[in-house]
């Protein structure tokens, strides 16, 4: 029990620490399967009966105790309080595996916990998945069991998935509901829910502002939003942890993406969230409109299925070690926190994932682990590290000293700081870019240590660079700029280490990125560095 050390997690990141939140520390639970406390404590490696999670969810909650005093106390007398697990997908889909979804059992558990000691009126599943409910006439992205069409409510899981669930959603629902009579339980296909205008067509909505004035992330600020989400009283995050190609983990925040209608953002010939991803992602990451959906009803609490999750990537990839079982329980009123935590249990960097910057930027919560008090298990003892995603990398640099004027000392150099990991030259030197122009770019190193490491290099132009008065590499790219596209190994001295580029726009966008990444290269940020201006 207790708070994570600086020395052992933020430290070990890159860039300067988040300034702290007002108020008191985060209190998360982190309960493993083996906890002492628990009624039957089991291996880490076992399969788990359903009593065994539901004892580990409700003791992960009692650990993780909102500043109301309990989770029951913070849910007012009447509230409508809306359950959001992850059911993305379901079999036979190609993507679908063990540890894909929200483990069934986790989500009955946190049901039944609010079911019986909360005052709730009404408690409701939502969910929005990439597959077309009973009532939609298209035929494609249906889901077909036994010869009949089946969606998230009325899949039948049979008894081999959960060890001690079985049947389908409907029937955890009614068998609730039969159980609960003062009570209203529900289900609601977000992928259908969207918000309309009194013409009847879908609405959008400009992501609201936070009590510091941030507003939208995405360049595009308004979206297509659910009612249910909007309108509910309280709202529980009930993620499964994985890993995520684009944005590190999914979890909490990430668990957000479901909640954009399908109906809005589908393209004709799917039921993905194609068109989401194409209007509102940044600089080629989707961290920015997974902070912005969760805007519009950040979480008032999370219970995180770590039971068993995937490694290298977010869907089924083929192979036979992808699933990764780890049997804990991560809960908390501060779904940052729970994060950040969960980033870290799996071998993340909590300072690499950029939604979780973006979120701290709307107060939404605490992403620095020594900030945060865990009760429960030890963090450090449980952490594991998963294989990466293949195209996985960290946050970049934001700190840079730019010039026209290479020939001037480093010193003069103007400073900026780049809102993504993309320096664009033409937003800070407007008057002097063009192709043919001189262009310059530094930032400062500082290591703990000599260490070794990789430069991850994204480049539109012709660029030259040199570490500490040495050239390491010449590189040119005329095509396509990508983030992170050329890897070229460094070794770094202790103190102050100097990186400085000098790029030749060959077109009216030159642009650059900067990664500095472990010597397992794999895309996290190298350990014990700070990037200085």
């Amino acid at each position: 029990m207790g708070c994570l050390t600086r020395r052992s997690l933020l430290a070990c990141g890159a860039g300067l620490p988040a300034p702290a939140l007002a108020g008191p520390k985060p209190r998360l639970g982190l309960v493993r399967s083996d906890h002492r406390q628990l009624r039957r404590p089991a291996s880490p490696e076992t399969e788990l009966d359903y009593e065994q999670v539901r004892d580990m969810v409700w003791r992960a909650i009692s650990y993780g105790r909102p500043r109301a005093g309990s989770l029951e106390a913070k849910i007012k007398p009447g509230a409508w309080v809306v359950l959001k697990p992850n059911i993305v997908s379901l079999r036979p889909r190609r993507a679908y595996r063990t540890g894909d979804i929200t483990d069934m059992r986790v989500l009955k558990a946190v049901l039944e916990y609010v079911a019986s000691r909360s005052r709730a009126r009404r408690i409701t599943i939502a969910e929005g998945g990439s597959y077309r409910g009973l009532n939609d006439p298209a035929t494609t992205a249906v889901i077909m069991q036994n010869g009949r069409r089946v969606d998230a409510l009325t899949f039948d899981w049979g008894d081999k998935e959960w060890n001690g669930f079985s049947g389908t959603l409907g029937d955890m629902i009614r068998e609730t509901a039969r159980r609960f009579p003062d009570k209203t339980f529900d289900y609601v296909d977000l992928a259908y829910d969207a918000v309309r205008g009194q013409d009847g067509r879908l609405r959008r909505i400009e992501v609201p502002r936070a009590p510091n004035g941030a507003g939208a992330f995405s360049s595009q600020p308004a979206y297509y939003v659910t009612n249910t989400i909007t309108q509910c009283d309280f709202l529980i995050s009930i993620p499964v942890l994985k890993v995520h190609n684009q944005c590190g983990i999914t979890c909490c925040l990430k668990n957000y993406v479901g909640t954009a209608p399908r109906i809005a953002y589908a393209p004709p010939e799917g039921f993905s969230n194609l068109l989401l991803h194409k209007e509102h992602s940044v600089d080629f990451r989707i961290d920015p409109f997974i902070v912005d959906l969760a805007a519009f009803h950040p979480p008032d609490y999370a219970v995180i299925d770590a039971i068993r999750g995937l490694q290298y990537s977010e869907h089924d990839i083929g192979r036979p070690d992808q699933m990764v079982r780890t049997n804990a329980i991560i809960a908390g009123e501060d779904a940052v926190a729970c994060d950040a935590l969960a980033a870290h249990l799996i071998g993340f960097h909590p300072w690499d994932m950029e939604f979780l910057h973006l979120a701290r930027a709307r107060l939404m919560g605490e992403m620095e682990l020594s900030r945060v008090t865990v009760d429960g298990d030890d963090p450090l003892t449980l952490r594991r590290r998963w294989a990466k995603p293949r195209l996985w990398y960290g946050r970049g640099n934001r700190a840079w000293r730019i010039s026209a004027e290479p020939e001037r000392p480093v010193e003069a150099w103007q400073r900026v700081h780049s809102p993504t990991d993309t320096l664009e030259f033409a937003r800070w030197l407007p008057q002097s870019v063009a192709p043919g122009s001189r262009l310059a770019a530094a930032v400062t190193v500082r290591a703990r240590d000599s260490r070794k490491g990789f430069l991850w290099i994204g480049v539109d132009g012709r660029l030259t660079l040199e570490l500490n008065g040495q050239k390491v590499v010449a590189l040119e790219n005329d095509t396509r700029y990508r983030v992170a596209q050329f890897r070229q190994p460094v070794e770094l001295r202790s103190g102050d280490n100097l990186l400085r580029f000098e790029l030749e726009a060959l077109s009216a966008q030159p642009r650059l990125s900067l990664h500095l990444v472990s010597e397992e290269n794999n895309g996290d940020t190298l350990e014990g560095i700070l990037w200085q201006a």
